[in-house]
């Protein structure tokens, strides 16, 4: 497996996406790892999705993808915590406002989308 993308949480957590042979069903080629500040492995969830661009919080990790995809999961259990965001195209960059009411996607068409993160109440 390579290592593809690697991100560090605030609290130390490191989270990184591995992509094995290019020969393996698109379904078993991606996966998601969370270790501890001490590289202790905590949890591994397959992505059917390659990751192009990876953001963590307290709470979440934020991932855009190559198939044009945004997902929002949570750190703990890397599970999805909400269904994916279709984009239209691929993602190349994530990043969450430091309030964390918005996440800024950037996409390869050059466009820059502005994503409401609260609760539906909570976003204006």
């Amino acid at each position: 497996a390579v290592l593809s993308h690697l991100a560090v949480g605030p609290e130390g957590q490191v989270v990184a996406q591995t992509t094995t042979d290019q020969r393996a069903c698109l379904k078993d080629r991606f996966a998601l790892h969370l270790y501890s500040v001490n590289g202790k492995h905590l949890s591994s969830v397959p992505l059917e999705e390659e990751v192009t661009a990876m953001c963590l919080t307290e709470e979440f990790v934020v991932l855009g993808t190559m198939q044009c995809g945004l997902e929002i999961r949570d750190l703990q259990s890397l599970r999805a915590a909400v269904p994916p965001v279709p984009m239209r195209v691929p993602v190349h960059s994530v990043s969450v406002t430091k309030e964390k009411s918005h996440i800024l996607v950037g996409l390869e068409d050059g466009k820059l989308i502005v994503v409401g993160a609260g609760q539906p109440a909570e976003v204006s």
